[in-house]
């Protein structure tokens, strides 16, 4: 059954909602996203990333730290695909391009890491 409230439809198989709701929460989802990378909050962290020296840092701090620090505290050997601040930036060129405060994640560990600070006010 579809979890929204006072739905009788049967839910898509998988998920909680029918198809109905599904595709509200959808659009819902993406009007939030879209609204989201417009702020001028969005605009100013994205010309942080265009940034030469964040580019080629990036890449050389990849080369030479390959692996997952959070899974290779738990013993497991991970390439890492994002480098990670430590200490969220906030917008502080500085501390963004501080190469101290760069870690190595993969993409699970660094979406799991920056849903913690966005969400949830962890770290920073």
């Amino acid at each position: 059954m579809c979890v929204t409230a006072g739905c009788d439809d049967l839910a898509i198989a998988g998920l909680s909602h029918c198809e109905d709701h599904e595709a509200r929460r959808l659009a819902k989802l993406a009007a939030r996203r879209d609204a989201a990378g417009k702020s001028a909050h969005a605009i100013a962290f994205a010309a942080l990333y265009r940034l030469a020296a964040w580019k080629s840092g990036r890449l050389r701090h990849l080369r030479r730290n390959p692996l997952c620090v959070d899974c290779a505290e738990l013993g497991a050997v991970v390439e890492a695909k994002e480098v990670d601040h430590i200490i969220p930036h906030r917008g502080d060129r500085k501390l963004f391009l501080s190469r101290s405060n760069w870690q190595s994640l993969c993409k699970s560990c660094h979406s799991r890491k920056t849903a913690g600070e966005v969400f949830h006010g962890k770290g920073g």
